[in-house]
Protein backbone atom coordinates (compact mmCIF):
# COMPACT_ATOMS: atom_id res chain seq x y z
CA UNK A 1 0.00 0.00 0.00
CA UNK A 2 1.79 3.46 -0.78
CA UNK A 3 0.22 6.41 0.54
CA UNK A 4 2.61 8.96 -0.95
CA UNK A 5 5.60 8.24 -3.11
CA UNK A 6 7.48 11.16 -2.63
CA UNK A 7 9.09 13.41 0.18
CA UNK A 8 6.57 16.72 0.44
CA UNK A 9 8.01 19.91 1.07
CA UNK A 10 7.24 21.45 4.02
CA UNK A 11 5.81 25.12 4.01
CA UNK A 12 6.89 28.19 6.44
CA UNK A 13 5.64 28.02 9.89
CA UNK A 14 3.74 31.01 11.01
CA UNK A 15 6.28 33.79 11.92
CA UNK A 16 6.68 33.80 15.76
CA UNK A 17 5.33 37.27 16.63
CA UNK A 18 5.44 39.61 19.27
CA UNK A 19 8.38 38.18 21.06
CA UNK A 20 10.92 38.98 19.03
CA UNK A 21 10.86 43.26 20.25
CA UNK A 22 13.89 44.26 21.34
CA UNK A 23 14.04 45.99 24.75
CA UNK A 24 15.30 49.76 24.61
CA UNK A 25 15.57 50.39 28.29
CA UNK A 26 15.94 54.26 29.00
CA UNK A 27 16.84 54.36 32.58
CA UNK A 28 14.32 52.81 34.49
CA UNK A 29 11.21 55.26 34.19
CA UNK A 30 8.07 56.75 35.29
CA UNK A 31 5.55 58.08 33.10
CA UNK A 32 3.92 61.04 35.12
CA UNK A 33 1.24 62.70 33.74
CA UNK A 34 -2.47 63.54 34.34
CA UNK A 35 -4.77 60.82 33.43
CA UNK A 36 -8.40 60.51 32.71
CA UNK A 37 -8.88 59.31 36.27
CA UNK A 38 -6.41 61.33 37.73
CA UNK A 39 -3.97 58.56 38.36
CA UNK A 40 -0.06 58.81 37.55
CA UNK A 41 0.70 55.94 34.93
CA UNK A 42 4.04 54.93 35.82
CA UNK A 43 6.45 52.79 33.66
CA UNK A 44 9.26 50.73 35.17
CA UNK A 45 11.07 48.47 33.52
CA UNK A 46 9.78 48.61 30.02
CA UNK A 47 10.24 50.55 26.84
CA UNK A 48 9.17 53.97 26.59
CA UNK A 49 7.53 53.30 23.21
CA UNK A 50 6.90 57.25 22.52
CA UNK A 51 9.43 58.91 21.01
CA UNK A 52 8.49 62.32 22.25
CA UNK A 53 8.24 61.63 25.92
CA UNK A 54 11.35 61.63 28.22
CA UNK A 55 10.91 59.28 31.38
CA UNK A 56 12.38 60.00 34.67
CA UNK A 57 13.80 57.50 36.85
CA UNK A 58 12.00 55.31 39.88
CA UNK A 59 13.63 54.30 42.47
CA UNK A 60 10.72 52.63 44.14
CA UNK A 61 9.90 48.74 42.97
CA UNK A 62 12.18 48.90 40.30
CA UNK A 63 13.35 45.59 38.86
CA UNK A 64 16.33 46.77 38.27
CA UNK A 65 16.98 46.63 42.62
CA UNK A 66 16.79 42.33 41.53
CA UNK A 67 19.71 42.28 39.27
CA UNK A 68 22.65 43.14 41.62
CA UNK A 69 22.18 39.07 42.43
CA UNK A 70 19.59 37.80 39.57
CA UNK A 71 21.52 39.01 36.57
CA UNK A 72 20.57 36.16 34.58
CA UNK A 73 17.31 36.20 35.18
CA UNK A 74 16.65 40.13 35.03
CA UNK A 75 18.39 40.39 31.79
CA UNK A 76 15.96 37.37 30.44
CA UNK A 77 12.99 38.70 31.48
CA UNK A 78 13.58 41.93 29.55
CA UNK A 79 12.89 40.59 26.58
CA UNK A 80 10.02 38.45 27.44
CA UNK A 81 6.27 39.95 26.87
CA UNK A 82 5.88 40.50 30.19
CA UNK A 83 8.38 43.39 30.28
CA UNK A 84 7.65 44.63 26.59
CA UNK A 85 3.91 44.29 25.80
CA UNK A 86 3.29 47.82 27.11
CA UNK A 87 3.21 51.31 24.86
CA UNK A 88 2.43 54.24 26.23
CA UNK A 89 2.08 57.98 25.02
CA UNK A 90 1.36 59.88 28.75
CA UNK A 91 -2.93 59.81 28.31
CA UNK A 92 -2.67 56.67 26.83
CA UNK A 93 -2.27 52.74 27.23
CA UNK A 94 -1.64 50.04 24.49
CA UNK A 95 -1.75 46.58 25.14
CA UNK A 96 0.29 44.36 22.51
CA UNK A 97 -0.95 44.87 19.37
CA UNK A 98 -4.43 45.58 20.93
CA UNK A 99 -5.98 49.31 20.54
CA UNK A 100 -5.08 52.27 22.43
CA UNK A 101 -6.87 52.78 25.66
CA UNK A 102 -7.66 55.84 27.49
CA UNK A 103 -5.95 55.72 30.93
CA UNK A 104 -9.59 55.85 32.73
CA UNK A 105 -10.67 52.97 31.09
CA UNK A 106 -7.37 51.18 31.51
CA UNK A 107 -6.81 51.78 35.34
CA UNK A 108 -10.27 50.44 35.47
CA UNK A 109 -10.70 47.69 33.57
CA UNK A 110 -6.75 46.44 32.63
CA UNK A 111 -4.98 47.60 35.23
CA UNK A 112 -5.38 44.68 37.40
CA UNK A 113 -2.66 42.17 35.46
CA UNK A 114 -1.51 44.46 32.83
CA UNK A 115 0.55 46.30 36.28
CA UNK A 116 3.04 45.47 38.92
CA UNK A 117 2.17 46.73 42.20
CA UNK A 118 -1.51 47.05 41.81
CA UNK A 119 -3.41 48.25 44.74
CA UNK A 120 -7.26 48.70 44.93
CA UNK A 121 -7.48 49.07 49.12
CA UNK A 122 -9.24 52.27 48.86
CA UNK A 123 -11.63 51.46 45.55
CA UNK A 124 -9.20 52.85 43.38
CA UNK A 125 -6.82 50.81 41.36
CA UNK A 126 -3.05 52.21 42.00
CA UNK A 127 0.02 50.53 40.67
CA UNK A 128 4.09 51.03 40.55
CA UNK A 129 4.58 50.04 37.18
CA UNK A 130 2.77 49.62 33.36
CA UNK A 131 3.88 45.70 32.52
CA UNK A 132 4.46 43.09 34.51
CA UNK A 133 8.28 42.88 36.37
CA UNK A 134 9.94 41.17 39.35
CA UNK A 135 7.55 42.60 41.93
CA UNK A 136 4.16 41.35 39.96
CA UNK A 137 4.94 37.35 40.64
CA UNK A 138 7.58 37.50 43.19
CA UNK A 139 5.54 39.86 45.69
CA UNK A 140 7.86 39.69 48.84
CA UNK A 141 8.31 36.27 48.79
CA UNK A 142 11.33 34.79 46.72
CA UNK A 143 10.35 31.12 46.96
CA UNK A 144 10.64 29.67 43.72
CA UNK A 145 6.74 28.50 43.38
CA UNK A 146 6.37 25.81 40.74
CA UNK A 147 2.45 25.39 41.16
CA UNK A 148 1.56 28.24 38.33
CA UNK A 149 -0.47 30.02 40.81
CA UNK A 150 1.35 33.11 40.51
CA UNK A 151 0.11 32.48 36.79
CA UNK A 152 -3.61 31.90 37.71
CA UNK A 153 -4.96 35.44 38.59
CA UNK A 154 -4.23 36.57 35.10
CA UNK A 155 -4.35 33.95 32.74
CA UNK A 156 -8.12 32.74 33.60
CA UNK A 157 -11.09 33.57 31.66
CA UNK A 158 -12.53 36.87 31.83
CA UNK A 159 -14.39 37.76 27.99
CA UNK A 160 -13.27 36.39 24.72
CA UNK A 161 -10.57 38.19 24.28
CA UNK A 162 -8.85 37.24 27.73
CA UNK A 163 -7.13 34.01 27.86
CA UNK A 164 -8.44 30.51 29.55
CA UNK A 165 -4.92 28.98 29.87
CA UNK A 166 -5.47 28.08 33.92
CA UNK A 167 -9.17 26.68 33.56
CA UNK A 168 -8.18 24.34 30.19
CA UNK A 169 -4.67 23.03 32.01
CA UNK A 170 -6.58 22.11 35.10
CA UNK A 171 -8.73 19.60 32.66
CA UNK A 172 -5.87 18.76 31.31
CA UNK A 173 -3.56 15.62 31.91
CA UNK A 174 -0.56 17.53 32.09
CA UNK A 175 -2.63 18.92 35.63
CA UNK A 176 -3.17 15.01 36.81
CA UNK A 177 0.09 13.85 35.64
CA UNK A 178 0.65 13.20 39.09
CA UNK A 179 -2.34 11.50 40.10
CA UNK A 180 -2.17 9.51 36.66
CA UNK A 181 1.62 8.52 37.84
CA UNK A 182 0.98 7.25 41.35
CA UNK A 183 -2.01 5.22 40.54
CA UNK A 184 -0.24 2.93 38.52
CA UNK A 185 1.79 -0.23 39.21
CA UNK A 186 4.80 0.34 37.60
CA UNK A 187 5.52 4.26 39.22
CA UNK A 188 9.52 5.25 39.02
CA UNK A 189 11.91 7.67 39.36
CA UNK A 190 12.18 7.81 35.75
CA UNK A 191 9.59 8.97 34.94
CA UNK A 192 9.68 12.33 37.41
CA UNK A 193 11.55 14.20 34.54
CA UNK A 194 8.49 13.89 32.52
CA UNK A 195 5.86 14.10 35.11
CA UNK A 196 6.19 16.69 37.20
CA UNK A 197 7.97 20.39 37.07
CA UNK A 198 10.59 19.76 38.96
CA UNK A 199 11.79 16.66 37.17
CA UNK A 200 11.62 18.34 33.64
CA UNK A 201 13.27 21.79 34.16
CA UNK A 202 15.72 19.73 36.53
CA UNK A 203 16.79 17.55 33.54
CA UNK A 204 16.34 20.58 30.42
CA UNK A 205 18.97 22.02 32.76
CA UNK A 206 21.41 19.29 32.90
CA UNK A 207 20.75 18.57 36.79
CA UNK A 208 20.87 14.95 37.76
CA UNK A 209 18.89 15.25 40.69
CA UNK A 210 16.32 12.01 41.50
CA UNK A 211 12.30 12.74 42.40
CA UNK A 212 10.43 9.81 43.30
CA UNK A 213 6.45 9.95 42.84
CA UNK A 214 6.09 10.15 46.14
CA UNK A 215 7.94 13.58 46.56
CA UNK A 216 6.07 16.78 47.39
CA UNK A 217 6.53 18.25 43.75
CA UNK A 218 4.22 19.67 41.41
CA UNK A 219 2.68 18.33 38.35
CA UNK A 220 3.32 19.12 34.82
CA UNK A 221 2.37 23.06 35.49
CA UNK A 222 3.04 26.47 33.65
CA UNK A 223 6.77 26.87 34.14
CA UNK A 224 7.44 22.99 32.80
CA UNK A 225 6.98 24.46 29.36
CA UNK A 226 7.16 28.58 29.72
CA UNK A 227 10.73 29.65 30.75
CA UNK A 228 9.18 32.33 32.89
CA UNK A 229 12.79 34.23 32.72
CA UNK A 230 15.30 31.82 31.34
CA UNK A 231 17.28 31.51 28.27
CA UNK A 232 14.29 30.53 26.17
CA UNK A 233 12.58 34.22 26.77
CA UNK A 234 12.58 34.93 22.93
CA UNK A 235 10.86 31.92 21.89
CA UNK A 236 7.42 31.97 21.08
CA UNK A 237 5.12 31.71 24.54
CA UNK A 238 8.74 31.40 25.55
CA UNK A 239 8.99 27.80 25.38
CA UNK A 240 11.65 26.00 26.87
CA UNK A 241 12.04 24.74 22.74
CA UNK A 242 12.64 25.92 19.36
CA UNK A 243 9.11 25.01 18.41
CA UNK A 244 6.12 23.81 20.14
CA UNK A 245 6.37 20.40 18.84
CA UNK A 246 10.03 19.90 19.55
CA UNK A 247 8.45 21.08 23.18
CA UNK A 248 6.59 18.01 22.84
CA UNK A 249 8.80 15.77 21.62
CA UNK A 250 11.10 16.21 24.96
CA UNK A 251 8.61 13.73 27.32
CA UNK A 252 5.93 12.33 24.16
CA UNK A 253 8.98 10.13 22.71
CA UNK A 254 10.71 6.85 23.56
CA UNK A 255 9.46 3.31 23.30
CA UNK A 256 6.21 3.84 25.58
CA UNK A 257 5.40 7.10 24.35
CA UNK A 258 6.24 7.35 20.61
CA UNK A 259 4.13 10.20 19.33
CA UNK A 260 6.99 12.46 18.76
CA UNK A 261 9.29 9.89 16.34
CA UNK A 262 6.06 8.40 14.80
CA UNK A 263 4.64 11.89 13.75
CA UNK A 264 8.04 12.93 12.16
CA UNK A 265 7.88 12.22 8.50
CA UNK A 266 4.26 11.79 8.32
CA UNK A 267 1.79 13.77 6.07
CA UNK A 268 0.50 16.82 8.36
CA UNK A 269 4.45 16.74 10.09
CA UNK A 270 5.75 17.26 6.30
CA UNK A 271 3.25 20.13 6.03
CA UNK A 272 3.98 22.10 8.46
CA UNK A 273 1.65 21.10 11.18
CA UNK A 274 2.74 21.54 14.71
CA UNK A 275 1.12 19.42 17.11
CA UNK A 276 -0.38 22.79 18.65
CA UNK A 277 -1.99 22.91 15.14
CA UNK A 278 -4.48 20.74 15.98
CA UNK A 279 -4.33 19.89 19.73
CA UNK A 280 -3.87 23.18 20.91
CA UNK A 281 -6.57 25.10 18.58
CA UNK A 282 -8.84 26.54 21.25
CA UNK A 283 -12.33 25.50 21.08
CA UNK A 284 -13.69 29.47 21.47
CA UNK A 285 -14.18 30.63 17.80
CA UNK A 286 -12.29 34.01 17.64
CA UNK A 287 -10.23 32.90 20.66
CA UNK A 288 -7.50 31.39 18.69
CA UNK A 289 -4.54 33.24 20.02
CA UNK A 290 -5.01 31.61 23.01
CA UNK A 291 -3.55 27.60 23.26
CA UNK A 292 -6.65 25.24 23.95
CA UNK A 293 -4.61 23.84 26.97
CA UNK A 294 -6.54 20.51 27.68
CA UNK A 295 -4.92 19.60 24.67
CA UNK A 296 -7.84 17.30 23.89
CA UNK A 297 -8.34 17.35 19.98
CA UNK A 298 -12.09 18.65 18.59
CA UNK A 299 -11.99 17.10 15.44
CA UNK A 300 -14.87 19.97 14.01
CA UNK A 301 -13.29 22.35 15.04
CA UNK A 302 -9.42 21.79 14.46
CA UNK A 303 -10.09 20.29 10.61
CA UNK A 304 -12.33 23.07 10.03
CA UNK A 305 -9.94 26.41 11.65
CA UNK A 306 -9.46 27.62 8.69
CA UNK A 307 -9.52 27.05 4.27
CA UNK A 308 -5.71 25.84 4.23
CA UNK A 309 -6.87 23.20 6.67
CA UNK A 310 -9.89 21.32 5.82
CA UNK A 311 -12.22 24.39 6.51
CA UNK A 312 -15.83 23.54 4.49
CA UNK A 313 -14.53 19.90 4.41
CA UNK A 314 -14.93 18.46 8.11
CA UNK A 315 -17.26 15.79 7.26
CA UNK A 316 -15.04 14.25 4.73
CA UNK A 317 -11.85 15.02 6.96
CA UNK A 318 -13.37 13.23 9.79
CA UNK A 319 -14.45 10.01 7.92
CA UNK A 320 -11.23 9.40 6.56
CA UNK A 321 -9.94 9.64 9.98
CA UNK A 322 -12.73 7.43 11.34
CA UNK A 323 -12.23 4.91 8.73
CA UNK A 324 -8.51 4.25 8.53
CA UNK A 325 -8.50 4.23 12.29
CA UNK A 326 -10.95 1.70 11.90
CA UNK A 327 -8.39 -0.49 9.66
CA UNK A 328 -5.79 0.02 12.44
CA UNK A 329 -8.02 -1.10 14.95
CA UNK A 330 -8.86 -4.19 12.76
CA UNK A 331 -5.26 -4.84 11.56
CA UNK A 332 -3.68 -4.73 14.96
CA UNK A 333 -6.42 -6.75 16.63
CA UNK A 334 -5.75 -9.68 14.28
CA UNK A 335 -2.12 -9.43 14.78
CA UNK A 336 -2.26 -9.91 18.41
CA UNK A 337 -5.32 -13.03 18.23
CA UNK A 338 -2.60 -14.21 15.88
CA UNK A 339 -0.16 -14.65 18.41
CA UNK A 340 -2.20 -14.87 21.53
CA UNK A 341 -3.38 -18.43 19.39
CA UNK A 342 -0.06 -19.34 18.02
CA UNK A 343 2.60 -18.41 20.68
CA UNK A 344 1.16 -21.15 23.35
CA UNK A 345 1.41 -23.55 20.47
CA UNK A 346 4.98 -22.84 20.22
CA UNK A 347 5.78 -22.65 23.91
CA UNK A 348 4.59 -26.34 24.27
CA UNK A 349 6.37 -28.01 21.05
CA UNK A 350 9.70 -26.12 23.03
CA UNK A 351 8.53 -28.32 26.16
CA UNK A 352 9.02 -31.33 24.10
CA UNK A 353 11.51 -33.96 23.92
CA UNK A 354 12.41 -33.67 20.39
CA UNK A 355 12.22 -29.78 20.50
CA UNK A 356 14.15 -28.01 17.73
CA UNK A 357 14.91 -25.17 20.08
CA UNK A 358 16.58 -23.36 17.09
CA UNK A 359 13.71 -23.74 15.65
CA UNK A 360 11.78 -21.91 18.31
CA UNK A 361 14.13 -19.37 18.77
CA UNK A 362 13.54 -18.49 14.93
CA UNK A 363 10.29 -18.58 15.11
CA UNK A 364 9.75 -16.93 18.65
CA UNK A 365 11.76 -13.59 17.59
CA UNK A 366 8.88 -13.33 14.65
CA UNK A 367 5.99 -13.40 16.81
CA UNK A 368 7.46 -11.08 19.68
CA UNK A 369 8.72 -8.65 16.69
CA UNK A 370 4.99 -8.55 15.56
CA UNK A 371 3.57 -8.05 19.05
CA UNK A 372 6.24 -5.64 20.40
CA UNK A 373 5.73 -3.74 16.88
CA UNK A 374 1.31 -3.34 17.74
CA UNK A 375 2.62 -2.08 21.20
CA UNK A 376 4.59 0.18 19.91
CA UNK A 377 2.06 1.95 17.62
CA UNK A 378 -0.20 1.58 20.51
CA UNK A 379 1.87 3.96 22.53
CA UNK A 380 1.73 6.42 19.81
CA UNK A 381 -1.92 6.92 20.04
CA UNK A 382 -3.20 7.85 16.90
CA UNK A 383 -4.56 4.52 15.84
CA UNK A 384 -2.16 5.06 12.71
CA UNK A 385 -2.77 8.77 11.95
CA UNK A 386 0.23 10.21 12.95
CA UNK A 387 1.93 8.71 10.05
CA UNK A 388 -0.29 6.07 8.16
CA UNK A 389 2.84 5.02 5.28
CA UNK A 390 5.05 4.07 7.98
CA UNK A 391 2.88 2.58 10.44
CA UNK A 392 0.27 0.17 8.00
CA UNK A 393 3.86 -0.84 6.24
CA UNK A 394 5.76 -1.89 8.91
CA UNK A 395 2.26 -3.76 10.58
CA UNK A 396 1.92 -5.64 7.59
CA UNK A 397 5.45 -6.68 7.10
CA UNK A 398 5.54 -7.68 10.36
CA UNK A 399 2.34 -9.46 10.18
CA UNK A 400 3.50 -11.38 6.73
CA UNK A 401 6.74 -12.08 8.89
CA UNK A 402 4.39 -14.10 11.20
CA UNK A 403 1.93 -15.60 9.16
CA UNK A 404 5.53 -17.32 7.22
CA UNK A 405 7.10 -18.16 10.45
CA UNK A 406 3.70 -20.28 11.30
CA UNK A 407 3.74 -21.90 8.15
CA UNK A 408 7.18 -22.87 8.48
CA UNK A 409 7.00 -23.92 12.04
CA UNK A 410 4.13 -26.47 11.03
CA UNK A 411 6.11 -27.58 8.08
CA UNK A 412 8.93 -28.37 10.15
CA UNK A 413 7.22 -30.00 13.18
CA UNK A 414 3.89 -31.32 11.73
CA UNK A 415 2.27 -29.89 15.07
CA UNK A 416 -1.43 -28.78 14.64
CA UNK A 417 -3.14 -28.53 11.16
CA UNK A 418 -1.10 -27.10 8.81
CA UNK A 419 -2.57 -23.56 7.90
CA UNK A 420 -3.43 -22.54 4.20
CA UNK A 421 -0.69 -20.30 2.16
CA UNK A 422 -0.70 -16.72 3.19
CA UNK A 423 -1.14 -14.11 -0.03
CA UNK A 424 0.00 -11.24 -0.03
CA UNK A 425 -2.88 -9.71 -0.75
CA UNK A 426 -4.52 -11.25 2.39
CA UNK A 427 -2.23 -9.05 4.80
CA UNK A 428 -2.65 -5.58 2.90
CA UNK A 429 -6.84 -6.00 2.29
CA UNK A 430 -6.53 -5.71 6.14
CA UNK A 431 -5.72 -2.21 6.01
CA UNK A 432 -7.57 -1.83 2.68
CA UNK A 433 -10.17 0.54 3.86
CA UNK A 434 -7.28 3.09 4.99
CA UNK A 435 -6.23 2.55 1.08
CA UNK A 436 -6.84 5.64 -0.72
CA UNK A 437 -7.73 7.75 2.49
CA UNK A 438 -4.11 8.39 3.25
CA UNK A 439 -3.66 10.43 -0.34
CA UNK A 440 -6.51 12.30 -0.08
CA UNK A 441 -5.70 13.47 3.86
CA UNK A 442 -2.30 14.10 2.30
CA UNK A 443 -3.55 16.37 -0.49
CA UNK A 444 -5.70 18.27 1.55
CA UNK A 445 -3.26 18.81 4.07
CA UNK A 446 -0.91 20.14 1.55
CA UNK A 447 -3.46 22.48 -0.83
CA UNK A 448 -2.32 25.03 1.92
CA UNK A 449 -0.98 25.35 5.47
CA UNK A 450 -3.09 27.75 8.24
CA UNK A 451 -0.50 30.61 8.99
Amino acid sequence: MVYYTEETPGVNKRLVAGYYLFLCLIGFAILLGPTGSGIPITLVGNEIRDEHYVATPNLGTDPSDCVGCHDNEYNNWSTTAHATHMYTNGTHVRIGAYAWFAAAFFNSSCSECHTSGWDNSTGTPTYDALGVNCFACHTGDPVVDYSGDACAPCHLPSGEEHPHQMTAWENSAHANSLTDLRSSDHAASYCMHCMSTEGFIDQQAGGHATFEPTDDVNAVSCPACHAVHANWSSTEGQLRANSPTDLCGLCHVGERHTTYQTWTGGPHALAGVDCIDCHGYDVAPGDNEFLNHTFLVNLDKACGQSEECHKGLEDWAIDQLETYQASYEDLTAEIEAEVAAFKPIVLAYNDTADADHDLVDEVLAYVDAAADLVSYYDNDGSSGFHHPHQIFGELNAAFADLLDAKAHFYEMTGAGTTPPPVQADTLIIVAGAAGGIVVGLLLGVLVGRRR
